[in-house]
């Protein structure tokens, strides 16, 4: 295959799958550096695409809005006036990251000459793998996603590439957080972030509310407690299991959180777009798991540290569980020698 002109990336979804795929755009980047590289993307996560350099076009698609009215004309028409706009760019190659039905669809709905995805073992939905003209078929069960992607990469040509990313933020975001740092006198702190898309995910905010009190007693550094919409109780009982003095209590917008974790000196936080976004950044981390898998979703950086309370049925991928999330019973101290491990490897 001679080198493309015109690529797309298909990646809707979620913000951490989608930074799990900035390292392959950066490959193909790096590889086809006059190349107009598109991606497209659910509509309600293209805000963080927004953050990264060398995307020319981004497409939006609302998948959900399809989903919630599929016997809708208008639910339809803006996939038809996509489709219509996509093939006008007349794509060399798309790759498909996803591997869901919808994506595939959308792969094959481009137009574009060659159109790579995942094999029949490795794609989430079957029969997705007829969509495309070449199949990756990685040989590793529990390669890291991020390697993963970029194995699909480079089967289109991509190079190595770094996975620390230099990811940007709107300057009246950095000025607004370092505001924030400033005005309570912060200079080495420690992140938590006790929120989790999944309720499977989340680890008791009385546990974080503990192990925040030993970070300030044992270590000296001041926390900062992150949290999105609807997630101040989770602060509350952090603050209550805490004591004095309580930790900060930081309510920023998924991209203000860049500039924070940018000055962190350690992200805690379970398996999260926070988490991801710390891990691109290369912002030490110490992640909890329980029902995904710390080898395929966890820290990038070898340095960092995973904690998990391996059962027979850990890493089952369950949104809800029937044994009271057994996997996400892990004792405080477990963390907090990660925590000081992780420190110690990286002290400044």
């Amino acid at each position: 295959m001679s080198d493309p002109k015109r690529i797309l990336i298909i990646r809707l979804s979620s913000l951490g799958d989608i930074i799990h795929t900035f390292p392959a755009f950066s490959s193909l980047r790096a590889a086809f550096p006059d190349a107009q590289i598109d991606w497209l993307v659910e509509k309600r996560m293209a805000f963080l695409l927004y953050s990264i350099k060398g995307i020319d076009n981004i497409y939006q698609v609302n998948t959900l809005w399809i989903k919630q009215n599929p016997l809708s004309i208008q639910a339809w028409t803006p996939v038809r006036d996509l489709t219509v706009a996509l093939r006008k760019q007349h794509y060399d190659l798309s790759l498909d990251f996803q591997g869901l039905l919808k994506t595939g669809l959308l792969s094959f709905f481009s137009g574009a000459k060659n159109r790579l995805g995942f094999s029949k073992r490795l794609a989430r939905e079957y029969p997705v793998h007829w969509f495309y003209n070449r199949n990756l078929d990685a040989t590793a069960d529990r390669m890291h996603v991020v390697d993963l992607n970029l194995q699909l990469a480079q089967m289109a040509g991509g190079v190595a590439a770094q996975t620390r990313l230099d990811l940007s933020a709107h300057p009246e975001d950095v000025e607004l957080v370092n505001a924030l740092i400033e005005r309570e006198g912060l200079d080495r702190f420690v992140v938590i972030n006790p929120g989790g898309g999944w309720p499977t995910k989340r680890w008791e905010p009385r546990r974080y509310g503990l192990l925040a009190a030993r970070i300030q007693k044992e270590l000296h550094l001041p926390v900062v407690v992150t949290t999105g919409p609807e997630e101040e109780p989770f602060f509350v009982e952090i603050a209550q299991n805490c004591g004095a003095p309580p930790p900060r209590h930081f309510q920023l917008s998924f991209l203000q959180l860049i500039p924070l974790l940018k000055r962190a000196r350690l992200f805690v936080g379970g398996d999260t777009g926070p988490f991801h976004l710390a891990c691109a950044l290369g912002t030490p981390v110490v992640g909890i798991f329980g029902p995904t898998s710390p080898g395929r979703n966890g820290p990038w950086n070898s340095a960092d540290e995973a904690v998990a309370n391996t059962l027979p049925c850990s890493f089952c991928g369950g949104r809800t569980c029937a044994t009271q999330i057994e996997c996400m019973d892990i004792p405080v101290d477990d963390v907090f020698q990660s925590v000081v491990r992780r420190l110690q490897r990286n002290p400044s």
